[in-house]
């Protein structure tokens, strides 16, 4: 048996070690770019999976291979949304965000420019190809608003800003929507759903601003609580909270009407009722931006999951 050479031994393993070292930058690039946005993005795949399997429970068998295509979905739209936001405002995110991939170093604009042809182009060929055209449509609605808000001609004000967001969850809602219905008809969610959040999330979505007030003034980015007095920030305050409360007690009194249909019904309701109390007090008595940025990130999608989790279950004996 022929032996290898001291000299191809180092050249594998320079190799080896290159390779290795490129897949770990690659990796941390990439968690850096998808982090600041995870939480919406698990909301709504992650939630829109849960939702069905309250609504109509499969075998784990049957689970996992959808629970798979759903991750998929969830980091090629993370992917491609934060490759384009990123790409495309560099400048903000040297004041509100340095530890992203540019910002940071790891990243030029330039390359950032090449992996955003590359995910746009492939990302809907991919859908296409693994899920049909639907998705595929879907997915390249989505890219037109996400140019339109982001790349040209960035119609990006305040309204936007929570239109953006709203119609965001929507869009992607139908997306996966169109890949998990395919294989179980009871799995299909109605878009009177999806417009209920919508409402919802335009009537709360401001607060995501509160915590970056600070950086928006730096970068002169027009957010609701920017073209406010502090006078009016503690009325948007008010009002938000008393949306809150409003919308979540709405919702119990319809769940009532039909708990007796479903004896799940009932402690969900009362969870999102509970929910919705911590999410409006938070917004309400906030002492600073530590405290609105894990409201936003942890309590508010808290609150509007279970608020999901409701409609589903209501609509199932509705229907």
């Amino acid at each position: 048996m022929a032996k290898t050479t001291p000299r191809f031994e180092s050249f594998t393993g320079t190799l080896s070690s290159s390779l290795w070292h490129t897949v770990l930058r690659e990796l941390d690039i990439t968690v850096r770019l998808l982090k600041s946005n995870a939480t919406g993005f698990l909301f709504i795949f992650m939630g829109g999976l849960l939702s069905r399997v309250f609504k109509a429970p499969l075998p784990l068998a049957e689970t996992i291979p959808l629970l798979t295509e759903t991750v998929i979905l969830e980091l090629l739209c993370s992917y491609i949304f934060d490759i384009a936001n990123q790409t495309s405002s560099p400048d903000e995110d040297y004041i509100n965000k340095p530890d992203r991939p540019i910002p940071a170093g790891l990243m030029t604009v330039e390359k950032a420019k090449a992996r955003w042809v590359l995910a746009w182009v492939l990302g809907p060929v991919a859908l296409y190809s693994l899920f049909g055209v639907w998705p595929m449509m879907h997915l390249l609605h989505w890219e037109v608003l996400i140019t339109v808000c982001y790349v040209w001609p960035k119609w990006f004000g305040w309204l936007m800003r929570s239109y953006f967001a709203s119609s965001s969850y929507c869009i992607l809602g139908r997306l996966l929507n169109s890949v998990l219905a395919r294989h179980v008809e009871a799995w299909n969610i109605s878009f009177a759903i999806d417009c209920i959040i919508f409402f919802w999330l335009m009537g709360t979505m401001h607060i995501q601003e509160f915590h970056d007030l600070e950086g928006d003034r730096k970068s002169d980015r027009k957010t609701l609580p920017m073209l406010l007095s502090d006078r009016g920030i503690k009325v948007l305050r008010e009002g938000t909270s008393l949306f809150v409360l409003a919308f979540g007690t709405c919702l119990c009194s319809i769940g009532y009407t039909v708990m007796d249909k479903d004896i799940k019904i009932l402690p969900l309701c009362i969870l999102q009722q509970l929910l919705s109390i911590v999410l409006a007090y938070r917004i309400y008595a906030s002492d600073g931006p530590a405290m609105d940025k894990k409201t936003y990130r942890v309590y508010y999608y808290g609150a509007v999951l279970a608020i999901l989790l409701c409609l589903c279950l209501i609509e199932k004996q509705l229907v």
